[in-house]
């Protein structure tokens, strides 16, 4: 590969990599600050339950733009059997948060309907 697209290609990754790192850093604060607003507004249950929504989102979404880039690093730039074992536990572990975030904010699995046609949060905190 030239030697251009390869320096192309790890400012890409480089610049995932940071986004990804604001965006868990900015969702963190955003949901904190919302969760606080609310809880004055409307009480702990209801701003704690939302607060976890949001955190899980965030993470979810840091996560992917972290394994975009590790993705890009891995295939293009350090194809090593290291890094692709790195790749695979990141792929683990984003798929398993996802799965039990989506359980915990919408009371099912990813893979199976809602119960009553809508998805309804969990109540407990």
């Amino acid at each position: 590969m030239p030697e251009q697209v390869l320096q192309a290609l790890q400012l890409i990754a480089r610049w995932l990599e940071i986004i990804g790192a604001i965006a868990l850093i900015a969702g963190f604060l955003y949901a904190s600050f919302k969760c606080l607003r609310q809880w004055l507004e409307e009480g702990r249950k209801p701003a704690v339950r939302e607060y976890r929504k949001a955190l899980g989102r965030t993470v979810l979404i840091g996560l992917e733009v972290l394994v975009a880039a590790t993705i890009i690093k891995t295939i293009t730039l350090e194809p090593t059997a290291e890094a692709i074992a790195f790749l695979a536990i990141m792929i683990a572990i984003r798929t398993t948060l996802g799965w039990t975030m989506v359980l915990e904010m919408y009371g099912h699995w990813p893979w199976q309907r809602p119960r009553s046609g809508t998805a309804k949060p969990r109540t407990d905190s």
